[in-house]
């Protein structure tokens, strides 16, 4: 959420957006958090993830799909 007083700009460039969406879509950055740092509402974040993942579906039964997910995370690591 973005205090009543601070302006909102979003990100500085497309690729720092990007940057974002891959961070958002790998699990390693939380919505809220991510939105203030781009300095854009939580609302118009949410919006381009949704739109950014469903862009990129998941086949679920592809094997190479988890194979590729080699990164340990809590509580296992």
């Amino acid at each position: 959420m973005v205090r009543e007083n601070e302006p909102l700009y979003g990100p500085a460039s497309p690729k720092e957006l990007i940057r974002a969406l891959e961070c958002l879509y790998t699990g390693q950055m939380n919505v809220a958090i991510q939105a203030r740092a781009l300095r854009m509402t939580l609302e118009r974040l949410k919006q381009l993830f949704n739109a950014y993942v469903a862009e990129r579906p998941i086949d679920i039964n592809d094997e190479d799909v988890y194979a590729a997910d080699l990164q340990m995370t809590w509580p296992f690591a």
